[in-house]
This record gives structure tokens, C-alpha cells and sequence, in this order.
């Protein structure tokens, strides 16, 4: 019964450490952290990835980005942050640029659901760097996505209206 008891007691103290990403980037400070949804995940993920990870989107229209990979709200992000981190952020221990437009030959469409019209604007390296960190604190996070303002779906259509 004790072996039990310690057990228990190991495996809930796991679920306390902070774990880094695939890339191993790790939260500085949960608490306050630097980049959030409102102030970095929304703009990057319409920018880079909306045109073909909108939920919105059917499978003929995602230029084959697989269905519920999702980058139109945070829930839709957290549900695949580990792809998202493995494809796309920088760590200390890996670099991912696949996307965007590794899976298109770096084509992507200029509007969601469009043909692959125009070379792939691809984030910067320190814009990796800060999708990492972000993707280190919101897996950390302790309140409820669901229910916060702002973290509920925001399609990014006002996004892109202000930069076209």
C-alpha cells in the first residue's frame, strides 16, 4: 500500500513541472507571460496560417492542410500545438521551417481556401523563436481557454481586413 501511496504521489507531482515543447522552449514566467494570444498567437497565426487552417475551411479548400488543424482560435492551436511547434517554431534543440509551404513547394493561397497563388511569407527566425515560447506558456496555462475573453474562436477576417 505504500509503494502505492508514493506512487500516486509522483505521478501528480508530474503534472506540476513545466515541460518544454518539441523544440524545448520552455515558459520564462507563466504567470506574466511575454506573448499571448492577444498580443502575438492571433496575429501570427492569421498571417502565416490561415489561408488553409481556418476552421471555416472544407478539406477541398485547405491546399491540403489536414482537417481540425486549426489556426483560427486558440483552442483550435493548443489541439495541435505540438505539430504546430514541430513544424513551424525554433528551440534550443530544433529548428522547424517546414511551414508554411513545405507540404506546397512554399506556394500558398493570397486568400483562405484560394489556389496556391503567390511564394509563402514566411516568418522570421525570431518570429519562430517567440512562436515557441508562446506555444511553452499557453500549454502551461492554468485557466480555461474556453471561457476567457478573447480566447474564444476569432476568425481572422478583421485581421486581414486591416492588413491586406
Amino acid at each position: 500500500m505504500r509503494a502505492i501511496t508514493i506512487a500516486l504521489l509522483v505521478l501528480m507531482g508530474c503534472g506540476t513541472t513545466p515541460q518544454p515543447t518539441p523544440t524545448g522552449a520552455t515558459c520564462p514566467d507563466v504567470n506574466n507571460p511575454q506573448f499571448t494570444w492577444q498580443n502575438f498567437g492571433y496575429d501570427f497565426m492569421c498571417h502565416y496560417c490561415d489561408n488553409c487552417h481556418d476552421s471555416n475551411l472544407t478539406l477541398n479548400e485547405r491546399n491540403g492542410a489536414p482537417l481540425f488543424h486549426n489556426t483560427d482560435s486558440l483552442i483550435g492551436v493548443m489541439d495541435v500545438m505540438v505539430h504546430t511547434d514541430e513544424q513551424a517554431a525554433i528551440g534550443p534543440k530544433a529548428e522547424n521551417r517546414f511551414m508554411p509551404g513545405g507540404g506546397t513547394s512554399g506556394k500558398c493561397p493570397s486568400m483562405p481556401g484560394g489556389a496556391l497563388d503567390m511564394n509563402c511569407v514566411e516568418p522570421t527566425d525570431e518570429e519562430r523563436k517567440n512562436l515557441a515560447t508562446f506555444l511553452a506558456c499557453e500549454i502551461q496555462r492554468t485557466d480555461d481557454w474556453t471561457g476567457s475573453a478573447g480566447h474564444v474562436t476569432d476568425h481572422c477576417a478583421a485581421y486581414k481586413a486591416a492588413h491586406p
